[in-house]
C-alpha cells in the first residue's frame, strides 16, 4: 500500500487525469474488440496475432499514459477519438433499427469521449501532464485594470471592475461576465 496516493499533490487536473486514463483503459479494450471483429471477418488465420500485438501495444500504452509519459500523451486522444467514432457509428445503427434508449447512450459516450480528447487540447491539461509551467506574458494594465477569468470559458481578460455591468459580454464565449444580481447589489452603494 502506497499512502501518498491517498494525499493529492495539489494539482487541479490530477483527478482529470485519473479519470482520462480510466477512460484510456476502457475505450482500449472497446477498440481491442474492434480489431477482433475486424480480423475474424476480413483474415481469420491471423486472429491471435492481430489481437495479441493490438492488446500489447495498447496496454503499453495505457501504462504509458498512467505514468504521464511524453510519447504517450498524443496516442491516448487518438485511441479515445477511435472509439467515439465507434460509438458514432453504434448510434446511427441504433437508431436505424429504432433502439433510441441504446442511440442515446451511445451519443453521450461519444460526446464524452470527444470531450476527453478536448482535454489534451487545453495548455493547461498540457502543462500539467508534462510537468512544466505555463508562460503567461506579461502583459501591461492600464491604471485601473486587472485580470480576470471570464466564469465560463476561463479566458483571461484585462477587466476594470469599477466599470462592469451586467451587458458585458465575454469576447470569446459571450457568455456574461457580470450577473445581474451581483451588478445591481454594486449598482446600489
Amino acid at each position: 500500500m502506497r499512502p501518498q496516493q491517498f494525499l493529492g499533490t495539489g494539482n487541479p487536473y490530477d483527478p482529470i487525469h485519473r479519470g482520462t486514463s480510466l477512460i484510456l483503459f476502457i475505450d482500449s479494450l472497446i477498440i481491442l474488440f474492434v480489431i477482433y471483429a475486424l480480423s475474424t471477418i476480413l483474415a481469420p488465420s491471423i486472429v491471435e496475432v492481430s489481437l495479441g500485438l493490438s492488446a500489447a501495444l495498447l496496454t503499453m500504452n495505457w501504462l504509458a499514459y498512467r505514468r504521464k509519459s511524453k510519447v504517450a500523451y498524443w496516442f491516448a486522444p487518438i485511441i479515445i477519438g477511435f472509439a467515439s467514432l465507434f460509438f458514432l457509428f453504434e448510434a446511427l445503427s441504433m437508431l436505424w433499427i429504432g433502439s433510441y434508449f441504446f442511440a442515446f447512450l451511445m451519443i453521450w459516450a461519444c460526446f464524452s469521449s470527444v470531450r476527453r480528447v478536448m482535454t489534451h487540447f487545453h495548455p493547461g491539461y498540457r502543462h500539467a501532464y508534462h510537468n512544466t509551467t505555463e508562460i503567461i506574458p506579461d502583459l501591461p494594465l492600464e491604471p485601473g485594470e486587472m485580470y480576470a477569468a471570464c466564469p465560463t470559458c476561463l479566458a483571461v481578460l484585462a477587466i476594470r471592475p469599477a466599470m462592469l455591468h451586467s451587458s458585458d459580454r465575454c469576447p470569446h464565449c459571450q457568455s456574461q461576465l457580470v450577473s445581474d444580481e451581483l451588478s445591481a447589489k454594486y449598482e446600489q452603494e
